[in-house]
């Protein structure tokens, strides 16, 4: 007769070592690895060794953590040198944006509700929107301005994952030149003319070549 088999059950934290932080970064370390669909309270209070219950104590429901996710990855932003001129220091704002995303893509997917700006946001917002004014922008551009530079940034950062593999292939673009030039040249005029100098871009090309199109439409710094 065999003997009977022993459900096993993970080892428990110590008592009074759980807490909002710990929470956080063990969120953090699971959407990295497996993706945020992954994160469940269950499979978080697993990951720390605890019952699910215990991290109610800290946090609401799960979105009132990915809110805390988001905030804690914010606050690892890299702030440019405050001395750079005020159009480069927005570039690199946006190169650390860019970065952040694509280091942490899933934080692209939290879309939680949120009872307004959040701490990290506003003081994130208050420097960006200090820099404008400093370049004489009036507040209807720089609303505009920052609103567009983010929607760029995140399209290319949500790209970046499907088409990096572009980047790694030598002969993409030379297909791409060669499927063009096979075009009709009376049907597609224009493409069939890029085929005599076809230009190659990087994922990161293509970004820097659209941050530096947006922010050319700046004055200079007093």
């Amino acid at each position: 007769m065999s003997s009977p088999r022993h459900k096993t059950t993970p080892t428990r934290a110590p008592r009074g070592t759980l807490s909002p932080e710990a929470i956080v970064h063990a969120a953090i370390e699971l959407i990295d690895r497996d993706g945020l669909d992954a994160v469940t309270i269950r499979r978080l209070a697993d990951q720390l060794g605890v019952r699910p219950m215990s991290l109610y104590t800290h946090f609401r429901d799960k979105d009132a953590i990915l809110l805390a996710v988001t905030a804690e990855l914010l606050s690892r932003f890299q702030w440019p040198d405050p001395d750079l001129d005020d159009i480069a220091w927005l570039r690199q704002v946006m190169h650390a944006y860019f970065e952040l995303f694509i280091t942490h893509p899933a934080i692209l997917q939290i879309n939680t509700p949120s009872d307004g700006v959040g701490e990290v946001e506003a003081r994130m917002s208050e420097q960006i929107y200090a820099r404008l004014a400093r370049l004489r922008v009036d507040h209807r551009t720089a609303i505009g301005l920052l609103a567009t530079l983010i929607r760029f940034v995140l399209g290319c950062a949500t790209l970046y994952p499907v088409r990096r593999a572009w980047d790694e292939d030598p002969q993409h673009w030379e297909r791409v030149r060669q499927q063009w030039a096979r075009l009709p040249a009376e049907v597609y005029p224009a493409m069939h003319a890029t085929t005599v100098d076809f230009p190659t871009f990087t994922q990161r090309d293509v970004f820097e070549f659209g941050l530096d199109a947006i922010l050319a439409s700046l004055p200079r710094s007093p």
